[in-house]
């Protein structure tokens, strides 16, 4: 399969957004009516069977995108990656090079199979990185809010960049075994066990659709504020950074990342449908943040001795010599580190019904999550004598970076979607259309870990505070002509998703009145080669500083909402 896509930008860089040095890179590498994306996909696959029961999988993925040979970023000042620990405008990571930038490639499918009977029973099994996800989600929302949660990575950068894409198409594979086995011809039962783990991919620091520069594998500092010692210390850069350490990932090849589940699925002739039950134990793919100071000017030197920091003259301590040191701090800026954990052992349990009712294809979920990572403020980690003070006292998960799991707020939550696929007959403005609505629902039930940090606290009053409840809403529209021209049918896909009430307590879960929207046409060429026009655009609220620029975006469209842009796409498969 072969992909091409060119993309321009179509809409003016957001000043406000420019305003704050965290969110500024990936809007400043790309101005107005410049290429954003010209980029080439290759995926070859490769089947093999033997005798219809055992055989092998394996597919790979190629890539380069030209639009990033040449940044518009001139802004040294915010640029938030590092090269020798030194700002430059319009550089890259070595992680986003690889996945924005490329060429470079991975290993998508690799995995073997067998089909067989164990008495009377069909059995199926696999073996190696491939995707099985449970659960009738139908768009990205449901995803987030699916019993299917984090059983594969989602593609987040391909979800922002393509609006309207099907869950299946976003869902990454992920090295496991999967057991799947039909009891009865009412009856399938399936269990799986992971071995590996990926985080979610996401676009990338720098990359046009960033959403925050210092995150995620792509960032490499977060831009803190003004140095107070920039006046008294000559060279001294005028912004103070974290700089990015090792980030808290599950380990792979391991007992100890027990992620695993089981389901069933329950098709009676009386239902004329089918019911699905599930319990899993899973690790998060997306990320909460930890923050170790290394600077602080509020510590006495007398306390700062007591802590083995080192006193810097008044108020003014390094506190924590492992997070920078008087060089680092004088020559770079660098006032501590920050690093991303992953939540573990979440436990999900489902039920699921999928059925057509009046020619309309339904399904619905109801879900409840146990230690599920909520949205959090950043996780300070100080020495012992500092996290015991009053004014820190519940805001610190941990004295220590932890070696596994997440010292931010956890908690048990409800998800529930209902969505639904028709398709229209021949009308006189259309040979036929199909249309996918999905609606989401979650509400947060009670904090388990870390209250003080969670954003639904009392004491947190942003513009994306988290709501006891959250609705979401998602449609694709897509009417169809046959054959305008021999060989050639055009499609005019229309895609809509917004939250509609409240703000979602986890990570990408939704935010009122904050969405994505596109509009196109295609043209699908003697059912070979396919080729579609979009224009993709992006919107929402956020809270400003004093000074004009953005400070809280209400979900990450709102921080992508001067980032409307044109597509065009041609994909052959031979």
């Amino acid at each position: 399969t072969v992909r091409y896509n060119l993309g321009f930008r179509a809409q003016s860089q957001n000043s406000q957004i420019l305003g704050n040095p965290n969110y500024d890179d990936g809007d400043r590498n790309f101005s107005n009516g410049s290429v954003v994306t010209n980029r080439v996909d290759l995926l070859s696959e490769f089947d093999f069977i033997y005798q219809r029961k055992y055989g092998f999988r394996a597919s790979y993925a190629a890539w380069y995108d030209f639009a990033y040979q040449s940044l518009d970023d001139t802004n040294t000042a915010t640029a938030n990656t590092l090269v020798n620990g030194l700002p430059v405008a319009g550089a890259l990571s070595p992680y986003t090079k690889r996945y924005s930038k490329g060429g470079s490639g991975e290993w998508l499918d690799a995995f073997v199979f067998a089909n067989f009977d164990a008495g009377d029973v069909p059995v199926n099994v696999k073996a190696g990185q491939h995707t099985v996800f449970w659960g009738d989600s139908l768009l990205l929302g449901g995803a987030v809010h699916s019993v299917s949660y984090s059983q594969n990575p989602l593609d987040l950068q391909k979800g922002f960049m393509t609006p309207g894409s099907e869950a299946k198409e976003l869902f990454r594979p992920r090295g496991g075994i999967t057991l799947q086995a039909q009891p009865t011809n009412e009856l399938s039962v399936a269990g799986q066990w992971f071995y590996a783990w990926q985080a979610a991919r996401v676009p990338e620091s720098g990359s046009y659709l960033t959403i925050n520069d210092a995150l995620n594998f792509g960032g490499d500092s977060l831009i803190f504020g003004p140095n107070p010692f920039a006046a008294i210390i000559p060279g001294a850069p005028a912004l103070t950074r974290l700089w990015r350490a090792q980030d808290i990932r599950p380990p792979n090849w391991s007992a100890s990342l027990g992620d695993f589940g089981l389901s069933a699925r329950w098709s009676p002739a009386w239902l004329d449908g089918t019911l699905g039950f599930y319990g899993r134990n899973t690790t998060d793919t997306l990320p909460q943040l930890l923050v170790t100071p290394g600077l602080a000017t509020t510590v006495p030197a007398g306390l700062c001795t007591t802590i083995g920091g080192i006193p810097l003259g008044g108020t003014n301590c390094i506190i924590n010599p492992q997070a920078t040191s008087v060089v680092e701090l004088q020559k770079f800026g660098k006032v501590g580190t920050y690093n991303t954990a992953y939540g573990n052992n979440i436990h999900i349990y489902g039920v699921t019904l999928a059925k057509e009712i009046a020619g309309i294809s339904w399904a619905g979920e109801f879900s409840y999550r146990q230690n599920m990572p909520l949205l959090s403020n950043a996780v300070q980690v100080l020495p012992p004598a500092l996290a015991a003070l009053p004014a820190n006292v519940g805001s610190i998960a941990t004295t220590a970076v932890p070696s596994s799991g997440t010292p931010g707020a956890l908690g048990d939550t409800y998800h529930g979607l209902i969505n639904g696929i028709d398709i229209f007959p021949k009308t006189a403005l259309f040979d036929t259309a199909t249309l996918q609505g999905e609606l989401t629902w979650m509400q947060w039930s009670k904090v388990t870990q870390n209250p003080a940090v969670f954003k639904g606290a009392s004491t947190y009053t942003a513009i994306d505070k988290p709501t006891k409840n959250f609705f979401g809403l998602a449609f694709n529209f897509t009417p169809t002509w046959f054959q305008v021209w021999p060989g050639v049918d055009l499609s005019a896909p229309l895609t809509w998703a917004q939250g509609i009430s409240g703000n979602a307590a986890v990570l990408l879960g939704g935010n009122k009145n904050t969405g994505n929207w596109s509009a196109g046409v295609a043209a699908d060429i003697y059912q070979k080669y396919k080729i579609q026009l979009s224009y993709n655009g992006f919107y929402g609220n956020y809270s400003t500083t004093a000074t004009g620029a953005i400070d809280v975006p209400n979900g990450v469209q709102a921080a992508l909402s001067d980032r409307g842009w044109v597509s065009l796409t041609f994909k052959t498969t031979f």
